[in-house]
């Protein structure tokens, strides 16, 4: 992110809080292992290039040593709330052009 390797679990966004139950619009945009940024209600919230597992992680590190590659160019999209009750509405998957 920002040109630095970011390794930590959570990482703090740009987004403004929302307060109440107000529905939001969210849409993640992803390019393989190039970038993915991060949308909330249109505004770009995050931004990060070139996803890579971290051999400090023991998960990553048997997957590297299996010959996983570093840069993550496939895999799953998890929706999750940590800390509240979250509902969802309307989930699509759009593939997009190259």
């Amino acid at each position: 992110m920002g040109g630095q390797l970011i390794t930590q679990h959570c990482t703090n966004s740009k987004s403004k809080t929302i307060h109440g139950d107000a529905w939001v619009s969210v849409e993640v945009e992803v390019r393989g292992g190039k970038s993915i940024k991060h949308f909330v209600d249109g505004e770009m919230v995050m931004e990060y290039t070139e996803p890579q597992l971290d051999e400090k992680d023991g998960d990553a590190k048997k997957l590297l040593e299996a010959g996983a590659p570093k840069i993550i160019e496939q895999g799953w999209i998890s929706i999750q709330a940590e800390s509240h009750p979250t509902e969802f509405r309307k989930i699509e998957v759009l593939k997009l052009a190259p």
